[in-house]
């Protein structure tokens, strides 16, 4: 709609997706309008916005590389006098563009414990949600705590929560919008999904990806560390029904096919287009970090993924880092697994 900086009204262009404004002297001020989407990619019908993986344009003026670092402030008009809207006023710290978003609906929001660091961790549901969100939340804040301890700080603020999102037909799982990250509402009996989400604070969203091709470094930490935290606050046998369910996702994604858990290249893949997103990266990823947790020891892993959140906090970081982390701190070359789990194709 308007575009100024401190001189006022500037002219401005737009070409292939960017907004083009020249010798910007003071803070520059985009005004603009969005619709509503239907495809995930956006914001969505149910009340709810997902802008992952780069779609964050169709919502505010962004850079949709994963490696972009944004901070924001955010606040929402209008919304009915029986709803809530679930968002974060400000994001402080350096976050990936697909990180923020926001949740409208009749809310109902129930604490679930507080962590050792100081962090308020809480479930929001919708109405007639109340069960299956205590069920899929009952050990999160255990997990939320684990994570800070073994990890590190948390980068995202003291308050934090899974939020209950309506996203449409088919649609299952989360999304890393943290502080306030979103479960679809048919996971959130799911505690491997909350937890997974969760464990995003670190990496994915704490840590951000290099490059589209590091999306294992995202997603197959994450899903490494939901087992791991589980095994860890809900008990062994809890852990091995993780890795079985995993197993079973594994050899279901493995039969469906697509791209290596991590190609070559950086940024010379579309991640839609291009079959990167499929369980391939989550389930090969987590494996390689067991087998190599078989070889060097859990506990060494769990000292390792903390070295390396510490020292990549709110920046970029890719898979090739973490592997040359790994071998660095314990002289184990994971070369063969790298090759076994991340590189091949299906």
């Amino acid at each position: 709609k308007k575009v100024t900086d401190s001189r006022g009204n500037r002219r401005y262009k737009i070409a292939d997706g960017k907004l083009l404004v020249s010798n910007v002297l003071g803070k520059l001020v985009v005004e603009y309008s969005f619709t509503q989407h239907d495809n995930a990619d956006g914001l969505l019908p149910g009340g709810s916005t997902v802008l992952w993986p780069y779609f964050c344009g169709n919502l505010f003026p962004c850079h949709s590389q994963p490696s972009d670092g944004t901070q924001f402030t955010l606040s929402l008009d209008g919304v009915p006098a029986s709803k809530q809207a679930i968002y974060p006023e400000s994001i402080d710290a350096d976050s990936p563009p697909y990180m923020l978003a926001w949740a409208v609906g009749a809310y109902t929001k129930n604490p679930l414990g507080t962590t050792t660091a100081g962090t308020t961790v809480s479930t929001y549901w919708l109405p007639g949600g109340q069960t299956a969100a205590l069920a899929g939340t009952k050990h999160l804040a255990l997990a939320f705590d684990w994570f800070e301890q073994t990890l590190g700080p948390y980068a995202f603020g003291h308050d934090v929560a899974s939020v209950s999102v309506v996203w449409g037909e088919g649609m299952y799982g989360g999304m890393e919008h943290h502080p306030y990250w979103h479960v679809a509402k048919d996971a959130m009996s799911d505690e491997v999904t909350h937890v997974h989400e969760a464990a995003h604070g670190w990496f994915g969203d704490g840590v951000r990806l290099k490059c589209w091709e590091d999306f294992v470094l995202s997603e197959g930490t994450v899903s490494y560390l939901a087992a791991r935290a589980l095994g860890k606050v809900a008990g062994s046998q809890a852990e091995a029904r993780v890795w079985a369910e995993y197993q079973d996702e594994l050899d279901a994604a493995i039969a469906e096919g697509g791209a290596p858990a991590w190609p070559t290249g950086c940024n010379q893949i579309d991640i839609l287009r291009d079959k990167l997103f499929t369980n391939l990266p989550y389930m090969q990823g987590a494996f390689f970090y067991k087998d190599v947790a078989a070889k060097v020891g859990a506990d060494k892993l769990d000292e390792i993924l903390g070295a390396f959140y510490k020292a990549h906090k709110t920046k970029p970081a890719s898979m090739q880092e973490m592997i040359d982390a790994i071998e660095a701190a314990t002289g184990f070359d994971p070369a063969p697994i790298v090759e076994a789990r991340l590189r091949k194709r299906f």
